[in-house]
């Protein structure tokens, strides 16, 4: 991983392996119940396409799909908050559409 503050899609494009990714969702999820707004989780104007992100991104979406199971965060309250931060084009976003439908 490159030295440095990255921010966490910086870190999900970097991430080689599924315990790098698992960690992102957890310092999600914990900044979500400790209400820290100033979380920057991805930036918008980030290049979405190259296909480590995207597989991050699935991987990340699986990755907080086992954990709100675990837990008793409501998935929906999760969702609006992701879409909130990334829009509806972000590829975490698709995945999980495309999990909901299923």
């Amino acid at each position: 991983m490159p030295p440095g503050f990255l921010s966490p899609l910086d870190r999900l494009s970097f991430c080689e392996n599924r315990e790098c990714v698992n960690k992102i969702v957890d310092e999600y999820l914990s900044m979500l119940l400790n209400g820290d707004e100033n979380f920057p989780l991805f930036k918008e104007d980030e290049n979405l396409t190259d296909e480590k992100t995207i597989t991050n991104s699935y991987i990340f979406t699986e990755t907080l799909i086992e954990k709100l199971i675990e837990s008793d965060i409501d998935f929906f309250i999760v969702l609006e908050d992701l879409r909130n931060r990334l829009g509806n084009r972000h590829p975490v976003l698709f995945f999980l559409k495309q999990l909901i439908d299923e």
